[in-house]
């Protein structure tokens, strides 16, 4: 099965690989599976392409001809970059490996290398990569992990109790939408939970206070006589 078979449309795929004959081998085997790929031979030049947000994973050669691959995979990785990368190398001692994993990499293939595996390797990055996506929300600069149960705004902490989290997570699940209290209760609290509707108000006053801390937070509004709404912030 095809990674590209796995997300349901055409995987796009960067490539970073400065030795012409490795980089047409595997620039032209991935086309060939269905891939879109995207090939550059310099570090400074891939350097953007792997923050473009426009890629589902990333081959990245550590010997490249203007920087070091691991030196590039650390920087996109502080920068925030969460795109699978995975490292195409001749260094096969167990330091140079383990030191592809500090940088920021998601797997370690070294030179010589079978086509089959370069490609197994990649649908397991990208299946893993997608099982972790399911389990995180994002609205503009606020940022959701359900399965830790923390949220982020500008990937500074929002600090929440245990049912303005749970009001967060209903309200960032139907963003741009008007949801009303009883709806905010069966999702929030359960639908056997022994509360009335002023318990939604409360909760919403608390977690607007959160959010209020934070310039550039979704706006949490009130539509009168209907319900409540979490959007795109519009602060300045």
């Amino acid at each position: 099965m095809r990674v590209a078979d796995l997300a349901g449309g055409v995987m796009n795929i960067l490539l970073v690989e400065d030795d012409p004959g490795i980089g047409r081998f595997v620039h032209r085997g991935l086309m060939a599976e269905g891939y879109m790929v995207e090939w550059q031979t310099s570090g400074r030049r891939a350097r953007p392409r792997l923050a473009s947000g426009l890629f589902h994973a990333a081959i990245l050669d550590l010997g490249l001809p203007d920087m070091d691959g691991a030196d590039l995979c650390r920087e996109v990785r502080r920068d925030g970059v969460d795109l699978p990368i995975c490292m195409l190398t001749a260094r096969a001692s167990l330091d140079e490996k383990l030191e592809g994993f500090r940088c920021g990499a998601d797997d370690y293939l070294t030179k010589p290398f079978s086509f089959e595996e370069l490609l197994a390797r990649l649908a397991v990055m990208v299946r893993r990569r997608e099982g972790r996506d399911a389990e995180r929300l994002s609205l503009g600069s606020l940022a959701i992990d359900i399965r830790a149960r923390t949220a982020q705004i500008e990937r500074k902490p929002l600090d929440c109790s245990r049912r303005e989290f749970d009001l967060l997570l209903c309200l960032t699940r139907q963003a741009g939408q008007v949801v009303s209290r009883s709806q905010i209760l069966d999702m929030a609290w359960g639908t056997d939970a022994d509360v009335t509707e002023n318990s939604v108000d409360v909760y919403v006053g608390y977690l607007r206070k959160r959010l209020a801390a934070h310039a550039c937070a979704p706006d949490l509004l009130t539509v009168r006589g209907v319900g409540f709404m979490l959007r795109h912030g519009t602060k300045a």
